[in-house]
């Protein structure tokens, strides 16, 4: 089953892409035209698909359930908004270093997105993108790999698919397009880290989809968009670097295994 969730999150995010990236358009921040969005649906698409055929409607209701999953301890509420909850120490350590702070204006440029809608816009935007991916990556495959692996080891397994799904981005992102090979090896280990924060995450909720998407979409509002041209993107990244370390430890010196029926 995985595999097929794979192919067809890639087959069916790559099919919305194809013709930008043949055609020479780019998607830039602050426009809403050409726009990747609905590629970030894929991997729910993808999970959805799969799960009918393999589970039928019993298993969709269990997907549905996971999306709407909100009554979850304080502390996994106060994980998921945690992007949030770092920026002002990211702000302080880039006013420290003399960098300005970013505006509101900023914020609400991300790339495939209007920036007119404004940042509560633009949001909710990447809310509805955070179900997109998570719904997949978090909501489908890990349940499915920790059936086999340690949560640890699934987040790693998932990070280099997941990366690889972002490959077209690469090349059809304004900017994701001016990436340098460094920069493309920090992205990927500060998406590896992510991914092992999404996962302890999604476990710790009680496999709640909606907590990992908000992560991801908080995530994305103070990393992914213009505010993060400075130095913002770069110091949240550093902090999910030190959270997912600090995961690392735990998970080496507690290692778990999810259950079979996980």
């Amino acid at each position: 089953m995985l595999v097929w969730f794979f192919g067809l999150a890639y087959a069916i995010s790559w099919a919305w892409l194809l013709p930008s990236l043949l055609g020479g358009q780019t998607v830039e921040q602050g426009r809403g035209w050409p726009t990747h969005l609905p590629a970030l649906m894929g991997p729910m698409l993808a999970a959805l698909i799969v799960t009918w055929v393999a589970y039928g409607s019993a298993g969709l209701r269990d997907i549905g359930r996971r999306l709407v999953r909100w009554r979850v301890g304080r502390v996994w509420w106060l994980a998921a908004v945690s992007p949030v909850l770092m920026l002002p120490i990211a702000l302080l350590v880039g006013r420290i270093g003399g960098a300005s702070a970013p505006s509101a204006a900023d914020f609400a440029s991300f790339s495939g997105v209007w920036s007119g809608v404004g940042v509560l816009g633009v949001l909710a935007v990447l809310v509805v993108a955070g179900f997109g991916e998570e719904t997949g990556w978090r909501g489908f495959a890990v349940p499915h790999l920790e059936r086999s692996f340690s949560p640890l080891a699934t987040a790693l397994v998932v990070a280099p698919l997941w990366a690889l799904w972002h490959l077209p981005q690469f090349i059809v992102v304004g900017n994701l397009r001016t990436f340098t090979p460094l920069m493309v090896v920090g992205w990927f280990i500060g998406l590896a880290c992510g991914s092992i924060v999404l996962t302890w995450l999604y476990d710790g909720s009680g496999g709640s989809i909606l907590l990992v998407a908000v992560w991801h979409a908080l995530y994305n509002l103070v990393a992914g968009t213009a505010a993060a041209h400075g130095t913002l993107g770069a110091l949240v990244t550093v902090l999910v670097m030190v959270q997912a370390a600090l995961l690392i430890v735990h998970y080496v010196r507690h290692p778990a295994r999810r259950r079979a029926d996980a």
